[in-house]
């Protein structure tokens, strides 16, 4: 997933230093940090720390994952502690 969004932000959005917060240090907010490390998580206590369970996620209308899913929101369950930087999403959205 991190690779697939920073290529995207580098291609589409001519970002071209685009990068993950996990790989990079000292990118620029909201403009080169891509994907960053969760807001509710934990950089000193790493173990349980990960989010776990089922997430609602809101399918975009006219979008690939919403003809696959064939519905507006679906649940799902991911093991992580970085994510799209949220302050990017509408910029990969309009794109």
């Amino acid at each position: 997933m991190q690779a697939a969004v920073i290529e995207y932000c580098r291609s589409v959005l001519g970002r071209s230093r685009a990068n993950s917060s996990e790989f990079v240090g000292g990118l620029e907010p909201d403009v080169e940090d891509a994907v960053i490390f969760m807001p509710e998580g934990d950089r000193e206590r790493m173990g349980g720390t990960m989010r776990l369970g089922a997430r609602e996620t809101i399918l975009k209308e006219g979008s690939v994952a919403h003809r696959v899913y064939g519905t507006d929101k679906v649940m799902e369950r991911h093991r992580h502690r970085y994510e799209v930087n949220p302050a990017i999403v509408p910029d990969l959205e309009a794109a």
